[in-house]
């Protein structure tokens, strides 16, 4: 049996994170927008209400994998122990398709007949694409044998994580107790007059605001909700590490932890008024999105329990200590290639579950990138690089391409920014645009990617690691056709010099010259 580094299992870990998240923005993305079809309306409820919110099902299911890999890191190291199977990737990219396919099609008008086809290819997508990021990680065989000995378990957490939204559902009594709606607009009013504000308030409705913007502190916004998620996460981790944990002393877990996230709530509400108090209204709204609610409680349930691993008081003394220790990231070609990625895609699944208008927040999208960027700067110096006329040449076609096919108008992505706030998000786009983004997409979808799916460089896998990685790259942009074509570029001029920085400076050359000419036209929505 072949084995690898736990640098190889990082870097295994970091495609399945990279591929999962980019879905599932991608199709959090298409389907909230754009999409011409009312699910009750045509298909069966209890399909509706499952389907429709999967993307907190996923974040609690992420969750909760993210306690039990904690827990069982001598499980979880034996099954990374063997190499996952590059025919994963392909597996996951045929049902991401597939969960894809209806947005094409699927409208108000269908017929129960296409309703009934979509609702199976959603089905069909979503277990083809779960297997592939499974068998991207680990061949079955080891799946096999983590189940065999962890199966009760994994059940369980993955039950609780399905369950989540449903469970919130029945809290929502709760929400409607005075005393806790009270509590968090009192507190919400005193936080705010702390912080300098002057705003009226009108307790009988819970509405705190000023004549220009004003927001009704309602029942969902008491915090029940994170008071739910962070007791379910945190009865799962003292399950899961009974063993370890000191009684009762880890019971103080949970008052600490609904008490922050109490405080948490009051902090968010606060800021978001504050956000909309200070000229950005729709942003400020579009932040009280559900997403970033469940987002927000379930990273902080995550750093709770893992800060709580660092106190000596809540560990039992004869408690053992992980051989397991964390990879060194930053020294693999692996890690360079997938880690700024994941940035990328976090960002922008903050940046879409926060608000209503994620182009505003770029110039904190900028920044996260080129943090990472700078902590594997040194293998991205490595990198051979080097101007070639026909990068410059192929990179100049496409940003032709991509400027006359484009729509001739479009909202500006920086929404009602003006003075320093505009000047800070454009030397942000630009630079982000072309800089950053072409060295992360490049570093994932052409060099990485390819070179995973298919290391020979050479054959049918080459080809099927070109159609893949061109189109997930596709999948990213809203102009997936015009995309597709870049991509097919890009990856043509790689695979030709086996040097990916051909590739790179084809891309910035490409967004460069797009940015240039939405600087001198305006045309920002071309971005």
């Amino acid at each position: 049996m072949s084995s690898v580094s736990p640098v190889g299992m990082a870097s295994a870990l970091g495609l399945v994170i990279v591929l999962a998240g980019a879905e599932l923005l991608a199709l959090s993305l298409l389907y909230q927008h754009g999409f011409d079809f009312t699910c009750r309306a045509a298909a069966p409820v209890w399909f509706c209400a499952f389907a429709g919110r999967i993307v907190p099902r996923v974040l609690a299911i992420l969750a909760v994998l993210v306690i039990f890999i904690v827990a069982r890191r001598a499980a979880v190291a034996r099954l990374l122990a063997t190499p996952g199977r590059p025919s994963g990737v392909a597996l996951n990219l045929a049902g991401f398709a597939l969960i894809l396919a209806p947005w094409f099609g699927l409208s108000d008008s269908s017929s129960s007949a296409m309703v009934s086809l979509a609702a199976a290819s959603w089905s069909v997508g979503g277990i083809l694409a779960a297997a592939g990021l499974a068998l991207a990680l680990a061949p079955w065989q080891a799946w096999r044998e983590l189940i065999a000995g962890n199966g009760l378990v994994l059940t369980v957490l993955l039950a609780v994580g399905l369950g989540l939204p449903e469970l919130s559902d029945q809290l929502q009594p709760l929400w409607r107790v005075e005393a806790i709606t009270d509590i968090t607009f009192f507190a919400t009013l005193w936080t705010l007059g702390m912080l300098g504000y002057a705003v009226q308030a009108i307790p009988a409705d819970k509405v705190i605001g000023t004549e220009e913007f004003a927001v009704a502190v309602g029942p969902q916004c008491s915090g029940v909700e994170g008071f739910m998620l962070i007791t379910v996460f945190l009865a799962l981790y003292v399950g899961l590490f009974r063993k370890e944990l000191r009684f009762p002393h880890a019971l103080l877990l949970f008052p600490v932890g609904l008490l922050l996230s109490w405080v948490f709530n009051v902090l968010r509400i606060s800021v978001l008024m504050v956000i909309g108090f200070e000229g950005q209204p729709e942003l400020a709204i579009g932040a009280f999105h559900s997403h970033a609610g469940w987002l927000s409680f379930t990273l902080l349930s995550l750093l709770l329990i893992m800060a709580s691993r660092a106190v000596p008081g809540l560990r039992r003394a004869d408690a053992p200590r992980s051989a397991v220790s964390l990879p060194p990231f930053l020294s693999d070609p692996a890690v360079v290639r997938i880690l700024p990625f994941i940035v990328f895609m976090a960002s922008a699944l903050l940046a879409s579950t926060g608000s209503q208008a994620p182009g505003t927040l770029y110039l904190w999208r900028a920044l996260a990138m080129g943090a990472a960027l700078a902590l594997v700067w040194p293998g991205i110096r490595a990198l051979p690089w080097r101007v070639s006329a026909q990068a410059v040449g192929a990179g100049a076609a496409i940003a032709v391409l991509w400027i006359v096919t484009g729509p001739d108008s479009g909202d500006a992505p920086y929404g009602t920014l003006a003075g320093t706030a505009f000047a800070l998000w454009l030397m942000a786009r630009i630079i982000g645009t072309s800089v950053f983004v072409p060295i992360i997409e490049e570093l994932f979808f052409r060099d990485y990617l390819i070179t995973r799916i298919a290391p020979a460089g050479r054959g049918i896998m080459l080809g099927v690691a070109l159609i893949l990685s061109t189109a997930a790259f596709a999948a990213l942009h809203d102009r997936w056709i015009v995309a597709a074509i870049a991509g097919a570029v890009f990856a043509g001029l790689f695979c030709y010099s086996r040097n990916i920085t051909d590739a790179i400076v084809a891309h910035m050359t490409a967004n460069g010259i797009i940015a240039v000419f939405a600087l001198l036209t305006g045309a920002w929505h071309i971005l």
